[in-house]
């Protein structure tokens, strides 16, 4: 049977999204729970260097009142590094997988030497977001919510985004970045910051899970027809306009055409498209290039200045 957390250790985690809930009880909140197994499409684990450089990952359970169930919510760090002034990446995982995936040995040791080589240095923190599409989709499950209500206390209480930049919300992720589903939850979260007033300084789509056509998309989680085009970033790419956006993907990937559209439709600040499949050996080709253009803009405040280039 998989581990569940310990009553403590929900507490404790849970603090932030109980005050959110109100009425909501530690019970109904542990309900429907996320497998822990480990998730698919790993990155594979760099080559050991003289001196090790991965990056410092750990994985917590907390209580959200948007998802009803206790989630993980696994923050990698640059070894040593001041927590309180780091900018914070929240990352979005894929289908069928976990937040345990931006801590996982592959994604963290690329991580790490990036930092090593000069990035500069920012907070990862993922979360459990289902597979809902990042979206409300099951009834008592948002995931979205949880992203823009839940996570800037969570945060907080961890001493992550304590003292933000002009503009920025106290605990609010000032960049985002996902993979394959993840990739789409990104456009979709950036778009929801948009909204909000408050856009993140950039957003990093890689292989991302796009649909040019609703019976394709129609296996995927979406409540009908209109809910996709709801949802759907190729229709709503404009409002992303001024928001620094590199998009990745494979040319053997599923979701190319979808993505070569979006490129072409966007334009992007960065736009590649490189040999590589919808696997755990692409995502690790372009990592790199992912952490750098996400640290490029980490520290950048006029978030919607850029030049514009597809790569």
């Amino acid at each position: 049977m998989p581990a569940r957390p310990t009553r403590r250790q929900f507490l404790l985690g849970g603090a932030g999204a109980l005050g959110v809930a109100g009425a909501v009880g530690v019970g109904s909140l542990l309900v429907g729970q996320e497998d822990p197994a480990p998730p698919p499409q790993r990155v594979p684990v760099p080559p050991r260097r003289p001196t090790p450089t991965d990056a410092v990952s750990t994985t917590e359970w907390v209580g959200s009142a948007a998802r009803h169930r206790a989630v993980r919510l696994v923050t990698t760090l640059p070894p040593g590094a001041d927590r309180a002034g780091l900018p914070v990446c929240v990352a979005l995982h894929g289908l069928r997988g976990n937040a345990q995936f931006w801590g996982d040995a592959g994604t963290r040791g690329v991580l790490g030497d990036a930092w090593a080589h000069g990035v500069p240095p920012f907070a990862v923190v993922g979360l459990d977001g289902g597979d809902n599409y990042w979206h409300p989709y099951r009834a008592g499950d948002d995931p979205m919510r949880m992203l823009i209500e839940e996570l800037p206390a969570w945060l907080q209480q961890r001493g992550l985004a304590t003292r933000p930049a002009p503009g920025d919300l106290p605990g609010e992720p000032a960049l985002v970045t996902g993979i394959s589903m993840g990739g789409a939850g990104t456009l979709m979260y950036a778009r929801e910051r948009v909204h909000l007033g408050r856009p993140v300084r950039a957003a990093a789509a890689v292989s991302p899970g796009l649909f040019t056509d609703w019976r394709v998309a129609s296996r995927r989680p979406f409540d009908g027809e209109d809910d996709w085009a709801a949802n759907d970033p190729l229709r709503f790419y404009r409002e992303l306009a001024d928001v620094p956006t590199g998009v990745w993907c494979g040319d053997r990937d599923p979701f190319i055409d979808a993505t070569r559209r979006y490129i072409a439709l966007a334009r992007p600040e960065i736009g590649r498209v490189s040999p590589g499949r919808h696997d755990g050996v692409y995502y690790g080709s372009v990592l790199t290039d992912v952490w750098a253009f996400i640290g490029r803009h980490s520290r950048d405040t006029s978030a919607g200045v850029t030049t514009r280039r597809v790569g």
